[in-house]
């Protein structure tokens, strides 16, 4: 067997081998890496305007899918705000009135005025629960092979997307790239992760940038400084009642 078919054969024999796992396999083996895990987390989230930007400081603390907390720490106008999710009650502790008010369970709105909805931030869902996945091959995205995917929603699945493609890498199953459409196939944003880096033995995208189709010179990215995978959560931490408490 000549080297030129040789390494033919072993490309092919190492390509069925990835074709050979499911989507849904591929995808929970993604989301295993952060979501629905119980994490605590700092953060910094940049935002940028053709003619500002700006930097707000967080700790977001996660159990499971259902519970997800978020503390604003700066800057000093925003810092004290909360956002509380707990099942399928969302609040946001207002700090200069004092004040929780409670919020839809379905939130498509620019969460603090930067480029992440409120729903993807604090209400997240699993794309494994809520889409059928279809696997469209393999590409290169920036330098690293990734398993093409499309997500369709399912039928009872409370979503806003119309589809969803993700970019999943081969040798790490990390979503180095998403695409979000709307029902009329529109690209409406995409989400990118970069800058992979080890926290807690876990390796994972540091930073994640998403920017709106169609409007040049908007992004927000969100910078994880530092990510616990062993948190310990007091009773009672994830309630209503710790929101102006939590620090």
């Amino acid at each position: 067997m000549t080297t030129k078919v040789f390494k033919t054969f072993i490309l092919l024999c190492f390509s069925v081998t990835l074709f050979a796992q499911s989507p849904s396999s591929i995808l929970q083996k993604a989301e295993a890496k952060l979501s629905g895990a119980d994490l605590a987390a700092e953060v910094s989230i940049r935002t940028v305007r053709p003619r500002w930007e700006r930097t707000m400081e967080a700790k977001i603390w996660n159990q499971g899918l259902d519970k997800t907390m978020i503390l604003i720490t700066g800057p000093a106008r925003e810092k004290g705000t909360v956002f509380l999710r707990n099942g399928e009650d969302v609040w946001h502790f207002v700090p200069g009135i004092k004040k929780i008010v409670a919020l839809p369970a379905a939130m498509v709105q620019s969460w603090m005025g930067t480029d992440f909805t409120n729903d993807a931030l604090i209400n997240a869902g699993s794309l494994v629960e809520d889409y059928t996945p279809t696997l469209l091959g393999i590409i290169s995205v920036n330098g690293t092979n990734c398993f093409k995917i499309a997500l369709t929603p399912k039928a009872d699945a409370a979503v806003v997307w119309g589809e969803v493609i993700t970019f999943v890498s081969v040798d790490e199953f990390l979503q180095l790239r998403t695409e979000f459409y709307d029902e009329d196939e529109y690209l409406i944003t995409t989400l990118e992760a970069t800058e992979i880096k080890s926290f807690g033995g876990r390796t994972l995208p540091s930073v994640l940038r998403i920017t709106p189709a169609e409007e040049e010179g908007k992004f927000t990215e969100m910078t994880y400084k530092a990510l616990n995978f062993n948190p310990t959560f007091e009773e009672g931490f994830f309630e209503r009642s710790n929101m102006k408490r939590v620090e």
